[in-house]
């Protein structure tokens, strides 16, 4: 009887293993998939970078850059920031943008970042201005670069700035 008992115990034993690296397995093959669904689209990228070299852009510093969105000089370390985050993120390069750039059909910035880009960039923006855009940032929202740049100058530089540039506010 011992015997038996032993046995049983031991397959039981056995086939929790077995369905233990079962599951494992299951979940690596799960999550490299995923990975690759999230992760950025790297042909898309370089696509993107030629378009850009081959419209003539030149490279523009991030001084220049700046220049293009706004002329007041107390905006310009955010637009240092937009500049040089939104480079690292999508791994595009950033100063050949300009401002007409439509965010999802000029840049396909779902394509070349990650999957939570604006999350991300959410929180790095809040440990550099101490503004939380979480509740309020909806990178769908914005149709071109120059859109989502206005709304960044608007939760960062006072409302009078915004308003002596001409910039609406909300």
């Amino acid at each position: 009887m011992n015997g038996a008992v032993n046995s049983s115990a031991n397959g039981s034993v056995n086939g929790s293993v077995n369905g233990s690296v079962n599951g494992s397995l299951r979940n690596w093959f799960s999550s490299v998939s995923t990975y690759a669904e999230m992760s950025p689209d790297l042909a898309i990228r370089q696509q993107v970078n030629q378009q850009m070299q081959g419209r003539t852009r030149r490279v523009l510093s991030a001084a220049e850059w700046g220049k293009l969105f706004c002329r007041t000089e107390r905006a310009y370390p955010l637009l240092a920031f937009v500049y040089q985050r939104f480079g690292l993120c999508s791994g595009l390069e950033f100063g050949r943008v300009r401002p007409g750039d439509r965010l999802n059909d000029d840049l396909h910035f779902p394509l070349v970042c990650w999957f939570d880009w604006a999350t991300t960039f959410c929180e790095d923006f809040f440990q550099r201005f101490g503004v939380d855009l979480s509740d309020r940032f909806d990178e769908t929202a914005f149709e071109t670069i120059d859109e989502l740049i206005e709304f960044l100058i608007e939760q960062v530089v006072p409302q009078e700035v915004a308003l002596s540039q001409g910039r609406r506010t909300r």
